[in-house]
């Protein structure tokens, strides 16, 4: 029997948990069930689904760990509201947010663009390489997509390769394609670490989410082909709007 386009589940090798994640996926990805709507009840799918409803809890709590969903205890299950407009980012390929905005046809802009000359500290100077003291350019800036913060940016260049100048009128919100396109450093590397933070008071008020929120933290390193860091960034991205995989080989 199937209800409204579900069909129940069948067996194979794989785990019936990730199976049921797949379809679920599937179903929200095909238009079944769209950005904010309820998914039925635990009771209600896990009988359309056939399976028991500890299976459909694990699965929905991957499905909530990768923010498809969102789980309102006493309330039910929606899908997230931002998923159709979410950028999926490959961490093997080196390319800015706008960049891999506009590969998946995405409209995003930047506002609130700090550009200031600081000395390094001590731990920038270790992150950058360079003596504490160092004459260092930051650029600060919320991205935005469809009118909706998804991103506060924070990018330290050594001023000897950018200088508060060169963040001229062309500059599109994005230090690595500025870097690269005025052949202002040679970019052959990116290392990033991604980490789960919290919004503080400034990433609250900056990308207009409530004080507490989780956030994923993307610090990025990059090299040149010499090896030598040219370039160093904190993103904070609302999960929300961004997913991020890795593909190994």
């Amino acid at each position: 029997m199937t209800y409204g386009g579900v069909q129940p589940i069948r067996s194979n090798r794989v785990p019936l948990s990730t199976q049921t994640q797949h379809y679920l996926l599937g179903l929200i990805e095909q238009g079944t069930y769209h950005p904010g709507e309820q998914l039925p009840s635990e009771k209600e799918l896990s009988v359309q689904l056939g399976i028991s409803r500890s299976t459909l809890r694990e699965a929905l709590l991957n499905l909530e760990q990768e923010g498809v969903v969102i789980r309102r205890h006493g309330v039910g299950t929606f899908v997230a509201p931002g998923y159709e407009h979410r950028l999926e980012s490959g961490l093997e390929r080196l390319e800015s947010i706008l960049e891999l905005a506009a590969r998946q046809g995405l409209q995003v802009r930047f506002e609130g663009l700090e550009v200031r000359q600081i000395a390094a500290d001590a731990a920038m100077g270790e992150r950058l390489r360079v003596p504490p003291g160092t004459a260092l350019t930051g650029v600060h800036r919320a991205i935005l997509m469809d009118e909706n913060p998804v991103a506060y940016m924070a990018d330290y260049v050594p001023s000897s390769i950018l200088s508060p100048d060169d963040v001229d009128d062309t500059f599109n919100g994005s230090v690595l394609d500025l870097l690269r396109d005025k052949e202002l450093a040679e970019v052959a590397q990116v290392v990033a670490h991604i980490v789960a933070v919290t919004a503080d008071r400034t990433l609250s008020e900056r990308l207009k989410v409530k004080r507490g929120q989780a956030l994923l933290l993307l610090e990025e390193t990059v090299f040149n082909g010499g090896g030598q860091i040219v370039e160093c960034s904190r993103n904070y991205f609302v999960p929300d709007h961004i997913q991020f995989h890795v593909v190994r080989r």
